[in-house]
């Protein structure tokens, strides 16, 4: 048997110990409501990466296998499968909205290398390398990846696209932070893979924002300053998107298309202030 090359993405779901400790009470008792949580998200998980037979007789690609366990996600594929970075890539992004949904976070890496991948073990210098990254370089919550990766994508892209329409698809899904890391924008690029953007967007964003809030607050001790490390990562991307969706070009848009009830919405946005005030700045919702 051979390593075979292969593009693996290491996730970790952030918080999975306080989420468990919710799932008994003080005396020991289940508490399934917590339980079906849970479950409900492993299933969204599963959901995203379930192949439909009907795409294997189409002759797309069958090389991508993915491992749950615990908290964890491991996806990996044959890096040379056409285009196959760009939606693995999608998929992960679909992960992660699903997972703000249910006011779950994650963090992880992924990269490129030897790795074995099957229904029964997995194994590589590949997933070391992700794991790494996702525990010392990602830091918050997002995932990353370095050029590498997408240089991958653009040398195996989809048959019937040209070099340069497969990088601007990929990079749709991307944002490149201070730290020069490429990593998968949930924030303002997730309009984009809603169904119905226009009137999800906003309940999306209002999501997001109340976990950044809770989050803040819930870290305003010294000893979890950890927390509000990551929480304060996402605060300023949340602004930055604030700063987009309420730019008056756009607002005047959705005044002209006869869409009033939009731009009061993006209008009324608040940034999410850095101190511990932050829940005096939450607009109140609709």
């Amino acid at each position: 048997m051979k390593y075979e090359n292969r593009v693996v993405a290491f996730i970790d779901i952030l918080g999975f110990r306080s989420l468990l400790s919710e799932t008994t009470d003080s005396k020991d008792n289940d508490v399934e409501s917590k339980i079906e949580e849970i479950v409900s998200a492993y299933q969204a998980i599963k959901e995203i990466f379930v192949v439909d037979e009907s795409m294997e007789k189409s002759g797309i690609s069958m090389s991508k296998k993915v491992s749950i366990f615990s908290d964890c996600v491991v996806v990996s594929f044959k890096a040379e499968e056409p285009g196959e970075v760009y939606y693995t890539l999608l998929d992960i992004k679909h992960l992660i909205m699903q997972l703000v949904y249910r006011k779950i976070l994650c963090r992880g890496a992924v990269s490129i290398g030897k790795f074995i991948h099957t229904d029964d073990y997995l194994f590589g210098p590949a997933l070391v390398e992700a794991y790494t990254l996702e525990s010392k370089a990602a830091m918050y919550p997002r995932v990353i990846l370095d050029r590498d990766i997408i240089e991958a994508g653009l040398d195996n892209r989809s048959m019937d696209h040209p070099k340069s329409h497969e990088e601007t698809y990929i990079e749709s899904l991307l944002g490149q932070d201070s730290d020069g890391m490429y990593y998968i924008d949930y924030f303002y690029k997730a309009q984009s893979e809603l169904d119905h953007p226009e009137h999800d967007f906003p309940v999306y964003i209002e999501i997001l924002g109340d976990l950044i809030r809770k989050g803040l607050m819930g870290s305003s001790h010294h000893g979890k300053a950890d927390l509000r490390i990551k929480y304060s990562w996402m605060r300023e991307r949340y602004n930055n998107m604030i700063d987009v969706v309420s730019d008056k070009r756009k607002l005047m848009k959705f005044r002209d298309s006869g869409k009033p009830e939009l731009a009061v919405f993006y209008e009324s946005l608040k940034k999410i202030s850095p101190h511990k005030d932050n829940k005096a700045l939450h607009r109140t919702s609709r």
